[in-house]
C-alpha cells in the first residue's frame, strides 16, 4: 500500500541521516500530499496519535445558524409589515385611503402573513437545534459563525431603532405626529429593541444554564404570542380561501360582462380600424341573442356563461332596441372605489346600457 512505501522511505531515509524537512522535500517533489506526509512522519516517530482539534461545527452549523436567522429577519419584517397594514386600516388617512381594503392591502397581507406561516417555524425549529448543537458542544457557543451572525443582527435592529428615532424627531420637529404614526413607532421600536435584548443576552449568559433557558422559554412565547395576534388579525380581514375563492369567481363574472358589453358596442357601432369618420350613434340593431356577438368579437373571446354553474348569462334587449342589460348571480356584493358602475348586490343582478351612450 502506498501509505507503507511512504513508511519504509521515512525510515530509509532517517537511516541514512535526512532530516525531517529533507525528507518532506523529497516526498513534496514526488507527488505526495502534505496531509499523508504529516501523518507518515507522525507515526514513524511518535508514539501517541496528534490531537483533533475542537469541533467547530463548520458547514453544519453555519447552515443551523443561517437557517435560524433568516427565519427570524423573515418574521420580524412581515409581522412590521401586517402591523403597519393594521394600524393603516384602525387610523386611515383620508387623504390617502378610504374605508374599504384595496386588492393591494389585501395582497400585502396575504403575502406576509404566507412568509410568516413558513418563516416562523422555521426559526422555531432551527432555534431550538441550534440549542440542542450547543448542548452537546459547549464550545459552538463561542464560534465563529454565531458570534457574526448575531452581531450582524444586533447591527441591524441598532440601525432598525436609530432610524426610527431620527423619523420620530423629524416629524416632531415638523409638526405632523398623528396617532397612527406614533403607533408605527412603537411597533417598530418594540419589535427592534426586543429582537436586540434577546440576541445580546443570548451571547452573554451560558448555554445550558437556568437563566439562558429562561430567556429562551420568555422570548418564545412572546413571539408566539405576537405571530398568532397578527395572523389571527389579518385572517380576519382577508376572510377565509373559500371566501377568496367565491371572490374572484364573481370577479370573473363581472369580468365577463364587461367582454360581452364591449362587443356588443364594437358590434352595433361597426368598429373598424383605422377608423374613418366618428360615429354619432349606432349603425346596426342590437343582436337577438349573444351568439351573433360571440362570432363578431373583435377584441375578446367572449365567454358567455357562468364559470361556476355552467348556466348562460341574460341578455335583454328593451325600450325598442335602444337598450340591453346583462344579468349574472353572484355570490358577494361587490363595493369598490373605482369602476363603480360594476358594483353589485349579492344574487342576481342586471346591468343596464343605452345603445347611444358609450361608455364601456
Amino acid at each position: 500500500m502506498p501509505h507503507d512505501s511512504i513508511g519504509q522511505f521515512i525510515a530509509h531515509a532517517r537511516d541514512k541521516g535526512l532530516d525531517h524537512a529533507t525528507i518532506r522535500m523529497l516526498l513534496l517533489s514526488n507527488g505526495w500530499k502534505e496531509k499523508d506526509i504529516a501523518r507518515a512522519l507522525t507515526q514513524e516517530a511518535l508514539t501517541m496519535p496528534v490531537p483533533l482539534p475542537p469541533d467547530t461545527g463548520g458547514a453544519r452549523e453555519a447552515f443551523f445558524h443561517l437557517l435560524s436567522f433568516g427565519g427570524l429577519y423573515t418574521t420580524l419584517i412581515s409581522v412590521i409589515v401586517l402591523a403597519f397594514t393594521y394600524i393603516n386600516r384602525l387610523f386611515p388617512d383620508v387623504a390617502l385611503e378610504s374605508s374599504p381594503l384595496r386588492e393591494g392591502e389585501l395582497s400585502t397581507i396575504r403575502w406576509s402573513m404566507a412568509v410568516l406561516i413558513i418563516g416562523f417555524p422555521l426559526l422555531i425549529f432551527m432555534s431550538r437545534a441550534v440549542l440542542k448543537d450547543i448542548a452537546h458542544h459547549q464550545d459552538h457557543a463561542a464560534s465563529g459563525n454565531r458570534r457574526w451572525l448575531t452581531y450582524l443582527t444586533l447591527l441591524v435592529t441598532a440601525a432598525a431603532i436609530a432610524g426610527t428615532l431620527v423619523t420620530l424627531v423629524f416629524y416632531l420637529l415638523e409638526g405632523e405626529l398623528s396617532i397612527r404614526f406614533l403607533l408605527k413607532v412603537f411597533v417598530a421600536l418594540s419589535l427592534s429593541g426586543l429582537t436586540f435584548l434577546y440576541e445580546f443576552q443570548a451571547l452573554r449568559f451560558i448555554p445550558g444554564t437556568d437563566v439562558a433557558r429562561r430567556l429562551h422559554r420568555t422570548f418564545f412565547w412572546i413571539a408566539t404570542s405576537v405571530v398568532v395576534v397578527v395572523l389571527v388579525w389579518g385572517a380576519l380581514l382577508i376572510g377565509s380561501p373559500m371566501q377568496e375563492r367565491l371572490r374572484k369567481i364573481d370577479e370573473r363574472r363581472v369580468e365577463d360582462l364587461q367582454a360581452i358589453s364591449s362587443e356588443i358596442y364594437s358590434y352595433i357601432y361597426q368598429d373598424e380600424f383605422p377608423k374613418v369618420i366618428e360615429q354619432e350613434g349606432p349603425l346596426r340593431a342590437l343582436p337577438e341573442s349573444l351568439d351573433t356577438i360571440a362570432q363578431n368579437a373583435r377584441y375578446y373571446r367572449l365567454e358567455l356563461a357562468d364559470p361556476e354553474t355552467g348556466e348562460p348569462y341574460e341578455y335583454t334587449v328593451e325600450s325598442g332596441r335602444k337598450a340591453f342589460s346583462l344579468c349574472a348571480v353572484f355570490t358577494d356584493a361587490r363595493t369598490h372605489d373605482y369602476d363603480v358602475f360594476w358594483d353589485h348586490p349579492a344574487g342576481r343582478h342586471c346591468f343596464a346600457f343605452d345603445v347611444n351612450d358609450r361608455r364601456f
